[in-house]
């Protein structure tokens, strides 16, 4: 049993935050953070690709007055995408202070 300033171990030579990717063991609402980010990008990217194919679908019948709106909302959606990929990261564990 850990002493509770002790670092938590994966079970193996790695202490928890030291541990190589697939070995790593997340607290339950760290992996809840990267499944909702998961699902974002995923709904985003989905989005672009609607967006997309309307985009190409308007150029090629010459609806030019459309393409504007739509390379806009692309933009929108690559911005987001990448805010969520760049910044929106667990914050990592503090380390616990005994009273």
């Amino acid at each position: 049993m850990t002493q509770p300033n002790e670092p938590r171990t994966t079970g193996n030579k790695y202490f928890a935050d030291d541990a190589p990717i697939g070995r790593r063991v997340f607290a339950k609402g760290r992996t809840a953070v990267w499944q909702a980010r998961l699902v974002l990008l995923v709904m985003i990217n989905i989005a672009q690709l609607w967006i997309l194919s309307a985009t190409i679908e308007a150029a090629l019948a010459g609806h030019f007055k459309q393409l504007v709106p739509l390379i806009v909302g692309s933009g929108v959606c690559w911005l987001i995408a990448l805010t969520i990929f760049l910044w929106w990261k667990p914050v990592k564990q503090r380390k616990r202070l005994d009273r």
